[in-house]
């Protein structure tokens, strides 16, 4: 008997102590929850943004065997002539980098009677129609200044010219009648920067300038713009803005062994005024 009392107190020894020897014995573990990692926000902004340019114009073309005449419209005269216009930009950038596209579609005709006595067609009329559009693409780094409020980037970038350019001329006493059309287009490359500056939350200020061209054309442009923010992505600038651009490419002789080329020069300045959408 004593012998199964023994027993019997030490199964029931060993049955209290089962739970702390258990809680000493490994136990595989469950995998933690995955820790949800924040969405980082996108630093890059985008925005698009249509405008209409008061611009006048000035220059000189001339193609074929015919000569070089100047030509001048101020916005007064161009808007008599207007015939359509298109004009808008894209542009993205960042805290590092700056990229966009800007276009500009016009298409303006007159005519007009010569008056330069030292021209053989002293008197004689001209009718030109032109109908042009440049497309500029840039990318850019921002430059560290280390300014407050301003974003300024180094920009590298191409410009395309397109002028399709209708000339009819006419001389004095029908000595000389011609006409002539030619549709050109060129891509120059161009380097500058552009820059923003803001004043506070609501108001701000664009700069841009760029120069370029190759041995036989030239471009350059420089503009700066006042904006106010109305909304968190809905803003109005207005500036002011100069573009140069200048060619001259030969293109053989006529019959009559006389050389021909295209030359055109044209200076396009004014105020302008821009809506634009960001996000």
């Amino acid at each position: 008997m004593r012998g199964v009392a023994k027993a019997i107190w030490v199964a029931v020894g060993l049955l209290a102590g089962a739970p702390g020897f258990a809680a000493d014995l490994p136990t595989k573990k469950s995998a933690p929850a995955p820790v949800p990692v924040p969405a980082i926000p996108s630093t890059w902004r985008y925005e698009i943004t249509g405008y209409g340019w008061a611009s006048s114009i000035a220059g000189s073309t001339g193609f074929g065997a015919l000569p070089t005449l100047p030509y001048y419209a101020s916005f007064g005269k161009v808007l008599e002539h207007f015939q359509g216009a298109f004009m808008g930009s894209v542009v993205a950038r960042n805290d590092m980098f700056i990229g966009g596209i800007d276009f500009v579609w016009a298409r303006i005709g007159g005519s007009a009677v010569l008056q330069n006595q030292d021209n053989v067609l002293y008197g004689g009329k001209t009718d030109l129609t032109l109908n042009e559009a440049f497309i500029t693409a840039f990318g850019g780094v921002r430059v560290p200044l280390g300014v407050p409020n301003l974003d300024l980037y180094g920009t590298v970038g191409a410009r395309n010219f397109y002028s399709g350019t209708k000339l009819t001329v006419s001389g004095p006493f029908g000595l000389f009648n011609g006409t002539e059309s030619v549709n050109k287009d060129w891509i120059m490359p161009v380097g500058g920067f552009a820059a923003q500056y803001r004043f506070d939350d609501r108001w701000f200020m664009n700069t841009l300038a760029d120069l370029g061209g190759w041995s036989d054309s030239a471009t350059g442009q420089a503009l700066s713009s006042v904006g106010y923010n109305w909304t968190q992505n809905i803003s109005t600038t207005l500036g002011y803005r100069v573009m140069y651009t200048y060619t001259h490419q030969d293109t053989g002789t006529n019959l009559a062994f006389q050389p021909r080329s295209f030359r055109y020069q044209q200076w396009m300045y004014g105020p302008f005024a821009g809506f634009k959408y960001g996000f």
